[in-house]
């Protein structure tokens, strides 16, 4: 059943995965409106832990951020499967790293560096950074239930030269 429902994704996510930007913003805009306005993806944790982080918001304020939230997440998504096919020149473009002569000099210098990312940007793209550096560049994910899907998700977060540790 799992390599059955991969095999009916898989084709899909490539499709997504070779629109132009533009388009692909479109189709998140249209998954955002299924997500959280259709199944409703986690909102009551959502909603709770934004009353935990703003209590002193407004009910309308927090609304706006959770819809602002959910918009990112699925442009988020959206461009994990985009990396599957993205150009080199395509992630240059559109992930810029900005401190990375800081970075360069600390690798001279033959320092540890730890990267901290959060799930703000799409951090999937931070693995970009491998070719410009020497030091191998290790990235944490967690498995994904679905064999077939944790392929691609290593697969797609390999592309660029990062080397996988599992958080078991």
């Amino acid at each position: 059943m799992p390599l059955l429902f991969f095999l009916l994704v898989y084709p899909l996510l490539w499709l997504v995965s070779i629109l132009p930007f533009r388009l692909l913003y479109v189709v998140s805009d249209f998954v955002y409106l299924i997500v959280y306005h259709v199944v409703g993806y986690r909102k009551r944790i959502v909603r709770r832990n934004l009353v935990l982080a703003f209590p002193d918001f407004t009910k309308e304020r927090r609304l706006e951020i959770e819809k602002k939230s959910y918009r990112h997440m699925v442009d988020m998504f959206m461009e994990m499967i985009k990396t599957m096919t993205i150009s080199e020149k395509e992630i240059e473009k559109r992930f810029v790293i900005s401190n990375l002569d800081t970075y360069l000099e600390l690798e001279q210098k033959g320092k540890s560096i730890a990267l901290m990312c959060a799930h703000y940007a799409s951090y999937e793209w931070v693995i970009s950074m491998n070719r410009k550096i020497t030091f191998t560049g290790y990235a944490i994910y967690k498995r994904v239930a679905n064999k077939y899907f944790d392929k691609l998700v290593r697969d797609i977060r390999s592309r660029f030269k990062a080397t996988l540790i599992t958080t078991k």
